[in-house]
């Protein structure tokens, strides 16, 4: 990465498809920002590979050569009718080759057709939290973690719920990602990410590592009346959108109980004190 952060250029985007605030063209919109995100990569010198994102799909899991997928569903009109619309922001993709975040599973690759198995940290913990986000309420707090901490009640609400997961970085990275080139990566592409992020209006954004710049990226480019709760809890009076500011999934700093419980307490406080559920 730090190869090319001193030759990397700001271009203006290109005309994004008309109807981009249509449901039936979210998908179109994510691949539109993708090639101008390729075209821009390649302009400054970067040739990692990039990897698409957006939307989850939500048709009906496959596995073929060891390899779990999905395709394509109906997630773009669900994604329009739910009432709670969760966009997660990560750093960037860690692993060896790209591919379309769109259609990830987070089962275990090579486990077999009839072994589905959720291990990754990285999964647990985001099944777990969007779980907990969409089942508190003002006076109702999320269930507790001992509760919920079983795979065959977070893999299948998380399955099956409307939500979009888009990396901050597209480039392919690897174990790291420092703050500094990620600082570098939200200025050099910041209209493309904020084009993908509004378009999705989401009600929740769950910021996700990045010591505070994914927040302060959302807050100085799309809400910039976001006013703290306390260390987790964020929220735009003007919108009444809902930022939560999370660890990384695979943090390895707190116990998976323990970021839970700060999660689902921050976010009750925060619920007591300004039931936002019902403006959506």
């Amino acid at each position: 990465t730090a190869s090319f952060i001193t030759c990397l250029t700001y271009y203006a985007p290109s005309s994004p498809p008309t109807q981009k605030n249509n449901t039936m063209n979210l998908h179109d919109l994510e691949n539109h920002l993708i090639e101008e995100w390729r075209t821009r990569s390649r302009r400054n010198g970067d040739t990692a590979d990039i990897a698409p994102d957006g939307i989850l799909y939500r048709g009906a899991f496959s596995y073929d050569e060891g390899y779990w997928t999905r395709p394509p569903g109906d997630e773009c009109n669900a994604w329009e009718r739910a009432s709670r619309r969760i966009l997660i922001l990560t750093k960037d993709l860690n692993d060896a080759e790209a591919w379309d975040i769109r259609a990830e599973t987070g089962r275990l690759n090579h486990s077999g057709p009839d072994n589905i198995r959720i291990s990754a940290p990285f999964y647990k913990n985001l099944m777990r939290w969007v779980y907990g986000i969409l089942h508190a309420a003002p006076g109702n707090p999320a269930p507790d973690f001992d509760d919920i901490n079983r795979q065959e009640v977070y893999q299948p609400f998380y399955d099956n719920t409307p939500l979009a997961r888009i990396n901050c970085k597209k480039q392919l990275g690897g174990a790291t990602l420092s703050n500094a080139d990620l600082h570098t990566y939200l200025t050099h592409y910041r209209d493309l990410l904020t084009r993908q992020i509004t378009a999705y209006d989401p009600h929740i954004l769950l910021c996700c590592g990045g010591s505070n710049l994914i927040k302060d990226f959302i807050r100085k480019t799309i809400l910039p009346d976001l006013r703290r709760t306390n260390d987790w809890i964020y929220h735009s009076p003007a919108t009444g959108k809902l930022l939560i500011n999370s660890y990384h999934p695979s943090y390895r700093g707190a116990t998976h109980r323990d970021m839970y419980a700060g999660m689902m307490s921050a976010l009750q406080q925060h619920l007591d004190r300004t039931p936002l559920w019902s403006d959506f």
